[in-house]
C-alpha cells in the first residue's frame, strides 16, 4: 500500500472502512463492525510512518493483533479521533501534502474537522487504489478464500439434502446456521427463497412453507478469518417442469461459454458481453447488469464482471460468476460459484461438491 501511494504521488494514505482497515492491519477491531460512534483508522505516510488509531477499549487487542506497532488510542467520551488523525498526519509531515483518504466512507463531521485542522492539505479519494491492490490476492489469501468457500459449499450441500415439503424457509436456514457455526464461520449471511419468494433477487427468509413444485434459491455468504464466500444453488421440490429445466440450462450454457475465457489477459467487459450474448441467443435477458464480482475482504469488490470496467483478469484474482434470471411474481434461478485466475487459466474454488449444472431435486 505504501508503494502504491508513492506511485500515485500521495504523501499519506488513510483508511476508515472496516474492510480497508482490516486489510491493512490484518485483523478486525470488533467494535468497528457494530458501533458507528467509534472510529478505527489506519495511516501510512512517507517511507516509514505507519499507525493505527483505535478506541481505548480496543487498544490492548490492537497491540496484540495488529500489524501496526504504533497503536494510538483515544477516549470515546472526551477525545475526538479526528484530532488524533490530524496529529498523526502532522507528525508524518503530511500537513501540507496530498492525503488520499476514504471520502466515500469517512463521516462528513470527521472530514470537516480534519480540514479545519489541516487547512493546507489536499484531500483526494483513494477507493480505487485500495480496490486495485486488494483485487490481486496473495497465495495466503487465496488459501483462506478456498477454505471458507469449501465450508460454505459443503454446508449448503448437506442442508439441501434435508429439505422436505412442509418445512419453512426458516427451517432450512436453521440447518445452514448450525452447520456454518460448527465449521467456524460466525459472521455470515444467508437467503432462502421458495416459490414466488425465489423471484426476489435479494429475498428475505420467511415462514413460508415449502410446497411441491417450488423453486428454492439458497444463497450463503460465509466468513472466515475476515474473508468471504458467496455460493448459491437453485433446487426444485420434486421433478422439474420442462420450462424450469430449460431456463436453468440456458443460464448454465452461458456460464460454460464464459469459463472458456477465464485466463490472464481477458478483459472482464468481454466476459460480460459473451454472457449477455449467449443468454439473448437463447431468448432470455440477464436480470443483473453484471455476471459476477470479486470476492475477498468483502462480498462485492473489484473486479465487477460488467462492461463498465476496464479491468483485465490477472493471476490470483478471486471472483464469482452468478448467472441469474428472475421471473417476478413467479420464480427465480441463480447459480453462483467462486473461481481464481491461475497462471494459464482458472481453478474452481467451489462447484465440486454440490450440483451446479442442473436443478437440484429435493423433498
Amino acid at each position: 500500500m505504501r508503494a502504491r501511494a508513492r506511485e500515485a504521488g500521495y504523501d499519506a494514505l488513510v483508511a476508515f472502512s472496516q474492510d480497508n482497515v482490516t486489510y491493512t492491519a490484518g485483523f478486525l477491531v470488533p467494535s468497528h463492525a457494530t458501533n458507528r460512534f467509534r472510529r478505527t483508522i489506519t495511516v501510512i505516510a512517507g517511507d516509514t510512518f505507519a499507525c493505527e488509531i483505535v478506541v481505548s477499549v480496543e487498544e490492548k487487542q490492537a497491540i496484540a493483533r495488529s500489524r501496526f506497532r504504533d497503536i494510538r488510542a483515544y477516549d470515546q467520551f472526551s477525545e475526538n479521533p479526528a484530532d488524533v488523525l490530524a496529529d498523526a498526519l502532522i507528525e508524518a509531515g503530511a500537513a501540507k501534502g496530498q492525503i488520499a483518504i476514504e471520502l466515500d466512507y469517512m463521516p462528513a463531521i470527521d472530514f470537516l474537522h480534519l480540514k479545519r485542522r489541516l487547512p493546507d492539505a489536499t484531500f483526494v479519494e483513494c477507493k480505487e487504489l485500495y480496490f486495485r491492490a486488494r483485487m490481486i490476492k496473495t497465495d495466503e489469501e487465496v488459501g483462506i478464500i478456498r477454505k471458507v468457500g469449501l465450508l460454505t459449499e459443503q454446508v449448503m450441500h448437506e442442508a439441501i439434502k434435508d429439505i422436505r415439503v412442509g418445512m419453512t424457509e426458516i427451517d432450512v436456514a436453521r440447518f445452514l446456521v448450525d452447520r456454518m457455526i460448527a465449521g467456524g464461520s460466525t459472521n455470515f449471511k444467508y437467503r432462502v427463497g421458495s416459490g414466488v419468494n425465489s423471484s426476489i433477487t435479494n429475498c428475505g427468509t420467511t415462514h413460508k412453507k415449502i410446497e411441491a413444485g417450488d423453486i428454492i434459491r439458497i444463497e450463503v455468504l460465509g466468513d472466515l478469518d475476515n474473508y468471504r464466500s458467496n455460493v448459491t444453488r437453485t433446487a426444485v421440490v420434486g421433478k422439474p417442469t420442462e420450462r424450469q429445466r430449460s431456463v436453468l440450462a440456458k443460464l448454465i450454457q452461458a456460464r460454460e461459454i464464459c469459463k472458456t475465457m477465464l485466463k490472464p489477459g481477458t478483459p472482464v467487459s468481454e466476459l460480460y458481453r459473451a454472457y449477455v450474448a449467449a443468454c439473448r441467443q437463447n431468448g432470455i435477458e440477464p436480470t443483473l447488469r453484471f455476471l459476477g464480482h470479486g470476492i475477498g475482504q468483502t462480498i462485492h469488490e473489484e473486479p465487477y464482471i460488467t462492461d463498465t470496467r476496464d479491468i483485465v483478469l490477472e493471476r490470483n484474482i478471486t471472483f464469482t460468476m452468478e448467472p441469474l434470471y428472475m421471473m417476478p411474481g413467479e420464480m427465480g434461478f441463480h447459480v453462483e460459484d467462486m473461481y481464481v485466475v491461475t497462471a494459464d487459466g482458472y481453478d474452481t474454488i467451489t462447484g465440486n461438491i454440490s450440483n451446479n449444472d442442473e436443478l437440484i431435486e429435493v423433498g
